[in-house]
């Protein structure tokens, strides 16, 4: 059975006030690096997995390539990731973490982890397992609609008319 469209607006709802409580609270987040910005973090961690083209890592944290290249730029100067050359097409490079770079996401996640932990200290254990098997869930849900060009519809209609202004 499909969701109600109150069910999925008040989730939509709910979703937005998380969305707005992590924006707030980005500017008081821990720095792990004083030279690495944090908008550089999603970088990292998208390289855990293996090296990537610039445009590849571009579209995982949906940027765009210049901004992607710089951030690569400042974390290869500071030692946090390399550039390597691309089996697939040497004319190409790859950018890879450095043992560095490792080690400052390893810093991060534990960062983090400590963070949530004493976020959801009230909570049941199960009941964390329950929310990471949802958010797993809506992740899958949220890339299969994107990849299927399903995610957004068609603005609603107005609801005027040319006399009813």
């Amino acid at each position: 059975m499909p969701l109600s469209l109150e069910t999925a607006t008040r989730l939509s709802t709910d979703l937005v006030g998380v969305f707005k409580l992590f924006a707030a609270m980005k500017q008081h987040a821990p720095r792990y690096h004083e030279q690495v910005e944090p908008a550089a973090y999603p970088v990292l961690f998208n390289l855990v997995d293996g090296p990537r083209r610039v445009s590849a890592l571009a579209d995982c944290i949906h940027s765009d390539v210049s901004t992607v290249s710089r951030q690569v730029t400042g974390l290869a100067a500071h030692g946090f990731v390399a550039k390597i050359p691309d089996p697939a097409d040497g004319r190409a490079a790859m950018v890879s973490l450095s043992d560095a770079g490792n080690e400052l996401v390893d810093r991060m996640k534990a960062g983090r982890g400590q963070w949530l932990q004493r976020v959801l200290a009230d909570w049941d254990p199960a009941e964390a397992e329950q929310l990471i098997e949802r958010l797993q869930q809506f992740t899958r849900s949220f890339e299969h609609a994107k990849e299927a060009g399903t995610l957004f519809s068609p603005p609603l209609a107005p609801t005027h008319t040319k006399d009813n202004r």
